[in-house]
Order: C-alpha cells, then structure tokens, then sequence
C-alpha cells in the first residue's frame, strides 16, 4: 500500500512505521524533522508543519493515512483537505480522553466532553480532550464530503519502548530499585494498551472494509491492576522488592498528589468488544509485554523520570 504517516519517529507512530515496512508497504513520513529524523532511512519524508502542510501532500495517491500527530481541529482541518480527494482510508488516533468521565467498560457511544469555547480553552486534561473530540468530528465529517473513508481510534495509556513520558516505566524502576510505594485502599490503573498492540489496532482498522465510519478503543483486552503491574514486574526482572504501603492522606502530607497511572476506586477501564469482534484482536499476554519492555530498557540504558522526590520517597519508605 502507499502510505502516509503524520509523525512516525517518536513513539506510537514510531512502532507504526515499524510494523508497516516489515509487511513491505511504501511508507512516507510527513513531520518536521525534528524528532529522531534519521529513523527509517528506507522511507520517503515530506518534511512541514501540520498548521501549513505543503502542496506536495495533495498531490500524491495514498491508499491509508495514518494521523498520529494531531491535537487540535485546525491541525485536523488542514491535512484532510489536503490528503482527502486522493486517499483511500484515513486512520485518526484519538484518544480515551474524549469520554466526558471516566467509567467502567465505557463503550464507543458513551458521551463525549462537549467541544464549546470554554473546554476547547480550558484547562489543561479538559482542552486534550475537548480538542482531540473536536478533531474527530472534522475527520468524520470533512473527510467523506471529499471521498474519503474515515476510520478512529481512541488509545488508553499507552506503554512499552520509547515512551517519552515514564508514566508506566516508573514502576518497571521501582521494582528494579527495590522499593515500591503502594498506596492503601483499591489498587486500580488506568486502562492500558501496549505500543505494539496499539500499532497492530491501526493497521486492522485500515485494512478491515467495515471500518469506515467507524470508531474503536484502543485497549488491552484484559486490563491490569497495579499490583499485578507489582507482582509481574518482580517475576520479570527477577527482584524481591520492598513494597510500603501508605494512605493517600500520607502522601498528600508528603506533597504526592499523585502517582502515575494509579487511580482511586473504580478504574476507569474501555471496552474491547468491538475491536475483539471486528478485528479479531487479542492484547499480547502482559508478562511478555513487560519482557520486552525491560529488555529494551536496559538496552537503551536511558535514566527514568522520577515520579516522585528521592528525598520524599526514601521518607515514605522508612
């Protein structure tokens, strides 16, 4: 297939890349070259920005656009017009953060944060959303007036190697530090989805016939909790590590307000049906995911960010 990916050299779009030039497709990366851009040599590049793509996008006959890089509807807008007359199924990477809370097993159709003035300006995690919605609506509906097909998806968490956040690896290094911070009470995480499955879900929703139009969660077909996230890591790399157990009162004292992907309560989790029927997917078991993942750690060598002060968590360990 000839195809375009927005982005393709830093995380998701990178693994992306990855699995469509192994399967032997004509790959064309569309960023700005500043992000690791001597990946991919064998592929072609059409270097710009997103806010005033060149002409030479619209010129070209793409089978599948992959957007990965898209965070406002402006961004939206501005590709799509350009690509849409000569592309045959535009993927749209989304987010779970659409949904306007957070619930369990939230289906596709569940409620999305409104896109008016105030979300789209507002804070922080709500503008995310609130734009990322917004976008998918200019993929959904620009895209066919101008004959093309259109396809979303909306990841949860994303993990596994080069991830630029640390979110998910900080625990991978807690357990390899030997000490673990656990808070009490129930032990949920957020719904997550590994790198290499997330890929896998792009390229089924570009392939599948009955993916146009459609929208789809990106997530592990059998969520995980933090201890199992505790408990497998241990088995993986092989430690005993100490793991202390605190109120969430004691971290706010300590100044945690937080630590990554742990969540009160309920967790807020998506649901896989539809990619499970319609793709026929199934989540890479989670001890493989986090073999690979560590193996790829220590080969990168690379120092996790701390989620955490030292000092603060050397305090809460005692």
């Amino acid at each position: 297939m000839r195809v375009l990916v927005a982005g393709g050299t830093k995380f998701v779009g990178r693994h992306l890349v990855e699995f469509l030039l192994a399967d032997g497709h004509a790959v064309t990366l569309f960023h700005r070259g500043q992000t690791n851009a001597d990946l991919f040599p064998e592929a072609a590049r059409i270097l710009g920005d997103r806010d005033d793509p060149p002409a030479e996008l619209g010129s070209r006959d793409w089978d599948w656009v992959f957007d990965v890089s898209c965070y406002t509807p402006q961004a939206a807008e501005h590709l799509v017009r350009l690509v849409g007359p000569r592309t045959g199924r535009y993927v749209f990477c989304s987010t779970g953060s659409v949904y306007r809370r957070q619930a369990v097993d939230t289906p596709e159709d569940f409620e999305r944060i409104p896109t008016t003035p105030e979300n789209l300006d507002g804070p922080q995690g709500v503008a995310y959303g609130a734009r990322k919605a917004a976008a998918e609506d200019v993929v959904m509906g620009l895209g066919p007036q101008l004959g093309m097909e259109a396809t979303i998806v909306r990841p949860m968490l994303v993990y596994g190697p080069w991830d630029p956040t640390d979110r998910f690896g900080w625990w991978l290094h807690r357990v390899r530090a030997g000490a673990v911070l656990v808070p009490e009470g129930p032990q949920g995480m957020l719904h997550q989805i590994y790198v290499k499955d997330l890929a896998r879900i792009f390229i089924a929703a570009a392939k599948a016939a009955g993916a146009a139009g459609r929208t789809y969660n990106g997530a592990a077909t059998r969520p995980v909790g933090l201890m199992e996230w505790i408990e497998t890591a241990s088995a993986v790399l092989g430690q005993q590590p100490t793991v202390r157990t605190v109120s969430p009162a004691t971290l706010e004292a300590a100044g945690v307000t937080g630590l990554p992907c742990w969540t009160k309560g309920d967790p807020w989790t998506t649901s896989t049906q539809r990619i499970q029927a319609e793709f026929g997917f199934t989540s890479t078991p989670f001890r493989q995911t986090i073999a690979e993942w560590y193996a790829h750690m220590e080969a990168e060598g690379r120092p996790i960010k701390e989620a955490v002060d030292p000092a603060i968590l050397d305090r809460l360990m005692a």
